[in-house]
C-alpha cells in the first residue's frame, strides 16, 4: 500500500482542527495552544511511528458484538460490543485494540487489558469463525522522553526516542476465563441499573498501586466524570490544597478546562 504521508499528515490536521472546533463549541471551553499543539504531537507522531503497522492492516475498526447475554443474579440482558484492528500477514492474523494509557500502566495492568481483549477474540475466533494468532494493545501515549525531544526540536534526539519507543504490547489470547469474564460483565451491569456506584475511600485515591507511577486519584479519579460531586474526591482536593493557589492547580489539572488526555482521545477516537 503507497501512502503520500504528507497529504495524510495534512488531513490529520484538518481533522484535527475541525474536531477542536467542535468540542470547543459544544463544550464552551478552549484549551491554550500549547496543550493543543501537544494532543495534536500525539496523533501525529503516533501516525509517524506506526505507520508500517498501519499499511499492513486488513480490517479496520471492526464491530465485535456478544449479544443476548444475561446476568448472574438479576437476569437482565446485555450485549457486549468492543472496536478493533485486524492485520494479516503472512500466515498470522492479530487482533490490535487501541488505548490511550502508557505503555508503562498498561504493562502493570496486563490481566485487566488481556481480559478484555480474550472476550473480544473469543467473538472474532468462535463466533465469526475467524482465524487468530495473537492479540496486542497499541499505546497512543507518547513517552514523556519524546515528548520533551519534541519540544526541544532536536531532529537528532527526536529520532533516537521514536527509535526507543515500541508501543505494540503483545497480550496473547486464551479462552480459559472466558465465561468468568463475561460474568463479571453481568455483574456491572447490575451494579450500574441498580445505581451501585461506591466511591472508594479517600485514602485510597493517595495510594499506588504496585507497579503505578501515579496515586488513584490522578489514573483514575481524572478520567471520571462524576469527580466533582464525589465526596471522596472533594476530601481529596480538601486534604491535598495548600491554600488557593494550591486549589488552582489541582482544579486546572482536572478538569476546568479540557485535560490534555480527554481532548487527544476525543481526537484519536474520531
Amino acid at each position: 500500500m503507497n501512502i503520500d504521508i504528507k497529504a495524510v499528515e495534512n488531513q490529520l490536521r484538518d481533522i484535527f482542527e475541525e474536531n477542536y472546533e467542535f468540542i470547543k463549541a459544544e463544550g464552551r471551553h478552549s484549551i491554550t495552544d500549547f496543550i493543543k499543539q501537544e494532543a495534536f504531537n500525539q496523533i501525529l507522531y503516533y501516525f509517524r511511528k506506526n505507520i508500517e503497522l498501519i499499511k499492513k492492516i486488513t480490517e479496520a475498526k471492526v464491530k465485535l458484538t456478544l449479544p443476548e447475554r444475561i446476568s448472574p443474579i438479576q437476569n437482565l440482558k446485555y450485549t457486549i460490543e468492543g472496536i478493533i484492528d485486524i492485520v494479516r500477514e503472512g500466515d498470522e492474523t492479530w487482533m490490535y485494540d487501541l488505548k490511550t494509557h502508557d505503555r508503562f500502566s498498561i504493562e502493570n495492568n496486563k490481566d485487566l487489558y488481556r481480559q478484555q481483549l480474550n472476550v473480544y477474540a473469543y467473538i472474532w475466533k468462535r463466533l465469526r469463525k475467524n482465524d487468530l494468532d495473537n492479540t496486542a494493545i497499541i499505546s497512543t501515549s507518547l513517552p514523556n522522553t519524546l515528548k520533551g525531544a519534541i519540544r526541544n526540536g532536536n531532529a537528532e534526539y527526536i529520532k533516537y526516542e521514536m527509535e526507543a519507543w515500541n508501543p505494540v504490547i503483545p497480550m496473547g489470547y486464551s479462552e480459559d476465563e472466558i465465561e468468568s469474564i463475561i460474568e463479571q460483565f453481568g455483574k456491572t451491569v447490575e451494579d450500574i441499573e441498580n445505581n451501585r456506584f461506591t466511591a472508594p475511600p479517600t485514602e485510597k485515591l493517595f495510594e499506588k498501586e504496585k507497579g503505578e507511577r501515579n496515586i488513584f486519584a490522578v489514573r483514575v479519579c481524572r478520567n471520571c466524570d462524576a469527580r466533582f460531586s464525589c465526596d471522596s474526591f472533594r476530601e481529596y482536593v480538601r486534604q491535598s490544597d495548600r491554600g488557593n493557589q494550591g486549589l488552582r492547580k489541582y482544579l486546572d489539572d482536572y478538569g476546568t478546562d479540557f485535560s490534555t488526555e480527554d481532548f487527544i482521545e476525543g481526537n484519536l477516537l474520531e
